[in-house]
């Protein structure tokens, strides 16, 4: 493998963590989110905006743009947990939904009053290069937020299992009933570990538009949100396990799209591939009890 896609993979990889840890606390709260891809979407469309039409100096605009796009998919994770507080709705099906109706609305809004006037591409304008994310694997798209990935995945680890806000989520997770009778604020679980998921994934849209694509254009986020749910999986929901589990699913897309790219495959070659490694994770396997604990 060149440096090229050696980069792109471990790039490719980040972003699985970053997003991952969002599914993962997702899985955590017993309330899986399925909106990952549009709120992936919504995080890198709001920021490429904020960042390409804004004077701001670099680091306020980077500071401004990653605060609105961590807002607003928060806010369309979170709706989710209103509903499901409110009107007993069921959090999978109506974080899906959401995803499915923010999609089609952002992809007219790129086609529409946010598309670029001087490019060619249905994508919004590209962002100055002052406020850029440098590669440091030259000429690989491979930039510094493959450090804060790796850092957020042992951040969130230490959040879920040294907190008591995070040993009540596991709690409500694995059982509802015991949560609601301990007298746990199950409300309020439920309502920031969504706010938490859904900023995640903002997050990851914007740290894609900071460091590798400098614009947001459609379908930028295609397989991005389910990658790193399967991710999630691959990890049993530890963010420790996250790490490698990404780095898996990173290299693997990687390089079947390359293999189907220089051997005129479809480029469904990674989604068969991906099907394949989770459908052998399906089956239970034993692990031994010192390694359990370890990552515990």
């Amino acid at each position: 493998m060149n440096v090229y896609y050696l980069g792109s993979a471990l790039n490719l990889s980040a972003l699985y963590m970053i997003a991952g840890t969002g599914a993962l606390i997702s899985i955590k709260s017993g309330d899986f989110n399925l909106g990952g891809e549009g709120q992936i979407y919504l995080g890198g469309f709001v920021s490429a905006v904020i960042l390409a039409n804004t004077s701001l100096p670099p680091f306020a605009a980077v500071l401004l743009a990653l605060a609105a796009g961590l807002v607003c998919s928060a806010l369309l994770a979170a709706l989710s947990a209103v509903f499901k507080i409110l009107r007993n709705a069921d959090f999978l099906f109506t974080s899906f939904i959401a995803s499915a109706a923010i999609i089609p609305f952002i992809d007219g809004l790129i086609s529409g009053p946010a598309r670029s006037k001087t490019d060619n591409l249905l994508a919004t304008a590209f962002i100055p290069e002052a406020v850029r994310l440098p590669s440091i694997l030259e000429p690989s798209p491979l930039n510094a937020s493959f450090i804060f990935a790796v850092a957020l995945c042992v951040a969130v680890w230490f959040l879920l299992f040294r907190t008591g806000w995070g040993h009540q989520l596991c709690i409500l997770g694995t059982s509802p009933e015991f949560s609601r009778f301990a007298g746990f604020a199950c409300k309020k679980l439920t309502l920031s570990s969504a706010l938490l998921s859904g900023a995640l994934h903002g997050l990851t849209g914007a740290a894609a538009i900071l460091g590798t694509y400098f614009t947001c254009h459609q379908g930028f986020y295609t397989g991005m949100g389910w990658n790193a749910f399967s991710a999630a999986l691959i990890a049993g929901a530890n963010p420790l396990a996250l790490i490698p589990s990404s780095f898996l699913m990173g290299f693997m897309i990687t390089n079947a799209n390359r293999y189907a790219l220089f051997h005129n495959f479809g480029f469904d070659m990674s989604g068969l591939l991906q099907a394949i490694i989770l459908f052998g994770i399906a089956f239970p396997t034993h692990v031994p009890r010192r390694f359990r604990r370890a990552l515990k």
